[in-house]
């Protein structure tokens, strides 16, 4: 099929997908001289009157709707026996592919998820157009300059206007895929309105945020047969959300048309003010041995739980603290003794940033414990307090601690969710946030474990002086926009760009193995993105990384007497994650032999032979191919093979190397 010319216009490349109608081509316009999406009907279909008039709908369908957040089509023909749409080319992935990715969204991405598709249904809508298929495969998340834009693909089930009553299908015959389907689309009742999106934007909307569906497999089925049902609550699904959200999906997904949102507008904008507006308490977790200790906590801060201003939670020992952390992730303070049994204050504070990096710790001693104050201190500790406890420095303790998380919260959370934040986060951004923080910026001055990503693309210095500067930095960004949201979404904060380079840096629970699957995600991203654009687009440049773990320390560096500031990652793992993307070849990953030893037998990794990490001779490097998982078993667990010396590297020859199983 490749190379085929379909309408003596577009010249077939590469399919790219495939769906129950048709399969998607890329292809290239030879009278505009761009390329092009092109449906082309699946050939296993009956080349029916009935199946060409479905076909040619979708067509009229989506060229009806000129929206933004609507993939637009540009031409619809036969070629032969064969119909074919052309539509808009997009770059990017569907939602389906993301959320197998990370598993859920945050709630204020979700929100402009809502949003964007909304709008979408508003229009099809006003038009009289019912989608019926409206799912997280067919939401498509395109890359527009610097913007991330919501593209609702796949009308081919859509009904359009009075025709569509007309010729409504018979009852009981169902069409559409059913973890999304309304109760009355289930059920195959005839005429089914645009209410019916409106109830599978909501199952789209509760399973972007939890991770999880409302119904069960079996339910849908108890649906179809007439059973009233209700979903679970998103707080059930997912511990720590909060009840907000629960009276919002629980209209959402009413069974009966009428007593749902009306509108897809209308359940966006409650979803929006929900989001805005939700206020939760302070959630403090004290961990004491001593049975009295949470009557007394109850006791002495009783007005501020009656209030909903705090919430208090109690474990015994560290161990149970940290089980507590992970059912609760919300949890701004830890208010720890330091002699307890199973696990102690002081191990407890080692492991806590594995669990949650936000939380503040706030341990308890004795006087006759004041030798390890210096201890929990070096550790990570906020502050201390000393038995007898003041309950008035208590108390006033516990609310700078959680000023200083609130803060934190809302630095990252800013990051995160904030698209421009998420790629690039400007000095004088910064600078003006500083100011602002307890200590004039230097609140967030700490130790951590870490993992640091160094990134760039080979041979582009050498390319982009041949160059206008313009399509050189083009081509630059093209690769960036693909590599570096495979990063932020697993996690990692862009810490700053360095000229063809960025640096990622991953902090919080199972950073390391985040941060290695980010990498191998990101080179696999950008593979698929050359194979579906062309050994000629900028994505054929690649990539090189070099990835290290270890203590980091992070805080403002720079001088005040000249105004500027920068949050800063500062430590070995940064110096070495840098040298091993500065000699790495084009698509590897390297990482050195005492990486490859910790991560055990994880992954799959290729040593080089004779090659060491700059100014550590002693220490190997390895070119990690991917999961140990990924790859089928070796009759051997070393192979040695030939490799040609990068034409980065000034050897000739070639190069011997071992294919090495860690572990």
């Amino acid at each position: 099929m490749s190379g085929r010319q379909i309408g003596n216009r577009y010249l077939l490349e590469r399919r790219i997908a495939d769906g129950g109608m048709g399969t998607i081509w890329v292809a290239h316009d030879a009278q505009l001289q761009r390329r092009v999406a092109l449906k082309l009907m699946a050939l296993g279909l009956p080349a029916s009157a009935q199946a060409r008039s479905q076909f040619e709908q979708e067509a009229r369908t989506i060229a009806q709707l000129q929206n933004p957040h609507v993939v637009q089509v540009h031409d619809y023909g036969v070629d032969g026996d064969t119909p074919y749409i052309v539509m808009e080319l997009l770059e990017g992935e569907d939602l389906e592919t993301r959320l197998a990715r990370q598993g859920r969204l945050p709630t204020a991405a979700v929100a402009t998820l809502v949003q964007q598709v909304a709008r979408a249904l508003a229009a099809a809508h006003a038009a009289g157009i019912v989608h019926q298929d409206l799912k997280p495969a067919n939401l498509f998340l395109a890359r527009v300059d610097a913007e991330e834009v919501v593209k609702v693909l796949d009308f081919g089930l859509a009904r359009l206007g009075a025709e569509a009553q007309a010729a409504a299908r018979p009852a009981g015959k169902v069409m559409g895929t059913p973890r999304y389907m309304s109760p009355e689309q289930l059920r195959g009742e005839p005429h089914v309105d645009h209410r019916s999106d409106v109830w599978s934007l909501a199952v789209v909307a509760y399973r972007a945020l939890t991770g999880h569906f409302p119904f069960s497999g079996d339910v849908l089925g108890e649906v179809r047969r007439g059973a009233l049902v209700q979903a679970v609550p998103p707080s059930q699904a997912l511990p720590g959300l909060g009840k907000e959200l629960d009276a919002l999906f629980a209209q959402a997904l009413e069974e009966t048309p009428a007593r749902r949102f009306q509108s897809a507008l209308e359940f966006s904008s409650a979803f929006a003010s929900r989001v805005e507006t939700r206020r939760r308490a302070a959630k403090v977790l004290v961990i004491d041995d001593e049975p009295s200790t949470e009557v007394m906590m109850r006791q002495r801060f009783r007005k501020l739980i009656r209030e909903a201003q705090y919430e208090f939670l109690f474990a015994s020992d560290g161990l149970d603290g940290l089980a507590k952390l992970r059912q609760h992730p919300d949890t701004d303070v830890v208010l720890s003794d330091i002699n307890m049994p199973n696990m102690d204050g002081i191990t407890f504070l080692s492991q806590v940033s594995e669990v949650n990096p936000l939380v503040k710790v706030i341990i308890v001693s004795a006087y006759s414990d004041m030798d390890k104050i210096r201890q929990v201190i070096h550790r990570g500790a906020f502050d201390f307090l000393v038995k007898p406890i003041d309950f008035a420095d208590l108390e006033a303790t516990i609310a700078k601690a959680l000023r200083s998380a609130t803060e934190l919260r809302e630095l990252v959370r800013s990051t995160e969710e904030n698209q421009l934040l998420r790629l690039f986060v400007h000095k004088s951004l910064l600078e003006r946030v500083a100011p602002l923080l307890p200590g004039h910026g230097m609140v967030l001055s700490e130790r951590d474990e870490a993992t640091v990503a160094f990134m760039d693309v080979p041979g582009f210095v050498t390319q982009a002086r041949q160059e206008h500067p313009e399509r050189a930095l083009g081509r630059l960004n093209a690769v960036l926009d693909v590599v570096v949201p495979e990063l932020t979404g697993r996690g990692g904060v862009v810490d700053r760009f360095i000229g063809d380079a960025v640096m990622v840096v991953f902090r919080g629970p199972q950073h390391l193995s985040r941060a290695l699957e980010a990498c191998l995600a990101a080179r696999r991203q950008l593979r698929e993105m050359t194979f579906r654009h062309g050994e000629q687009s900028a994505y054929a440049q690649g990539i090189r990384i070099g990835l290290d773990s270890g203590e980091v320390l992070c805080g403002s560096v720079g001088t005040r007497k000249l105004g500027r500031l920068d949050y800063a990652v500062i430590g070995e793992a940064v110096s070495v994650a840098a040298r091993l993307a500065l000699v790495a070849a084009k698509e590897q990953l390297l990482i050195t032999e005492t990486l490859r030893q910790r991560l055990g037998g994880t992954i799959e990794s290729v040593r080089l032979e004779g090659r060491t990490l700059p100014g550590a001779s002693a220490e190997l490097l390895h070119d990690v191919v991917g999961r140990q998982e990924e790859h089928p078993a070796r009759a051997a667990d070393t192979a040695t093979v030939e490799v040609k010396t990068p034409k980065e590297s000034q050897e000739s020859g070639t190069l011997a190397v071992h294919v090495a199983k860690s572990g």
